[in-house]
């Protein structure tokens, strides 16, 4: 790999069996850190990235970030330990109305949350064995679709709560389905230093900071997929995966169709198109 110029965020949910979009199974997610390890390829968090990035004015060479959206359970018990043995560490992104839940009550409260959550100490276990963790908003809505308030709260609480919790300083977002529009952008650029989005690619030292790429592990469970893109490969079938999924959004299938804030009713399923 040794590429300090560009930085590859991968992104994973739950680590489990089933047949879904957002699910890689313990036996792949373990196959593909070996396939880091193999490399001399680190798994880091955001922090370490960016945090290299300040003071050298590069990401860190023969490293790769790993993130988890949504927070769940599965993460502890199929991922950390297979992290601990390469002590590699990530970034888990929360919803803090949803920790702790079980499956049939996190489905009820939300849709597209169908699997246990993590509960408190048990992110704790996490920011322990060396992750970082960062905001998933307070309920998991998409931002576009909320009042005013509603976005400063969903931002705000958020942060301030995982930072009573679990971290000192929480920096990290990461947008609920990826979706922002320039309200968006801005409120979060007063409460965070970073975020996630789910456009597929690399980043490079001049990705706007709360405009970072990722690329989704659902793309990745060829293994020759796998290993072309930690080579530095897939720049093009990214876009064209990209120019796809775009396509879905101006066709109207992405996205719920009202506001679902932390005041307003159990929202719609935004996970339409993919995570």
């Amino acid at each position: 790999m040794n590429n300090n110029k560009h930085l590859l965020v991968l992104t994973y949910h739950a680590i489990d069996d089933r047949p879904s979009v957002i699910s890689v199974s313990p036996q792949q997610f373990r196959w593909q850190m070996e396939q880091l390890t193999a490399r001399g390829i680190a798994g880091i968090s955001l922090a370490q990235a960016f945090d290299h990035l300040e003071q050298t004015g590069h990401y860190p060479p023969d490293a790769v970030v790993l993130t988890f959206d949504d927070g769940y359970l599965s993460v502890l018990e199929h991922a950390l330990p297979v992290m601990t043995e390469r002590s590699f560490s990530a970034t888990v992104f929360l919803v803090t109305n949803m920790m702790g839940m079980k499956t049939l009550q996190a489905k009820d409260t939300h849709p597209d949350f169908s699997r246990d959550l993590l509960k408190w100490d048990q992110a704790e276990t996490l920011v322990k064995s060396g992750f970082e963790v960062g905001s998933h908003t307070v309920s998991h809505p998409d931002l576009r679709s909320v009042s005013p308030i509603e976005l400063e709260q969903e931002l705000a609480e958020s942060k301030t709560l995982l930072e009573q919790r679990l971290q000192p300083r929480v920096d990290a977002l990461a947008y609920p389905y990826g979706r922002f529009n320039a309200d968006v952008l801005e409120t979060t650029s007063r409460y965070y230093q970073l975020a996630c989005t789910t456009r597929l690619g690399r980043c490079s030292q001049q990705s706007d900071p709360w405009r970072l790429n990722r690329v989704d592990a659902y793309y990745l469970q060829r293994a020759q997929r796998f290993l072309k893109l930690l080579d530095g490969g897939l720049e093009g079938w990214l876009q064209f995966r990209q120019y796809l999924r775009d396509l879905k959004n101006v066709a109207g299938l992405a996205g719920p169709k009202r506001a679902n804030g932390p005041g307003n009713n159990k929202p719609k399923s935004g996970r339409i198109d993919h995570p």
